[in-house]
């Protein structure tokens, strides 16, 4: 019998590393044929120190992509069922963007996991409203 399963995407911003189920990727490129329109630079999990790599992420109608820039994209790791945990209650509470949905375990250290289109939403929200 073979243990079950996640595969995650893991990436770089600024210093840290984050982790995001593989789906919500469409693709992995460059940001530079990208019109500024569709990149998020900047998100609730900081800033990238360079604006070459990005994540593209489809939108909620599928067609709409938008490219979250990032640092480094690591891999993609298939890690066990049980490393994947929610979020705790209380630190859901203390965060102000409901992208982090949980954390995983990767060579014993843990990682946030990133709903990347919830991500990108929150940003398209906040660059909507300060318009």
């Amino acid at each position: 019998m073979t243990e079950a399963t996640s595969e995650i995407l893991m990436f770089q911003v600024g210093p840290r590393v984050f982790a995001s189920v593989v789906y919500d990727a469409v693709r992995i490129g460059s940001v530079r044929a990208v019109a500024p329109a569709d990149i998020v630079l900047g998100s609730a999990l900081g800033m990238p120190f360079g604006r070459e790599r990005g994540i593209v992420v489809a939108g909620d109608d599928g067609g709409n992509e938008r490219t979250l820039v990032v640092d480094q994209v690591i891999g993609v790791r298939s890690v066990p069922e049980e490393d994947v945990h929610p979020l705790p209650a209380f630190a859901a509470a203390c965060l102000t963007s409901g992208a982090v949905t949980g954390f995983v375990i990767v060579d014993d250290a843990p990682l946030l996991l990133v709903d990347l289109p919830t991500l990108v939403r929150e940003r398209s929200g906040a660059a909507q409203a300060t318009s």
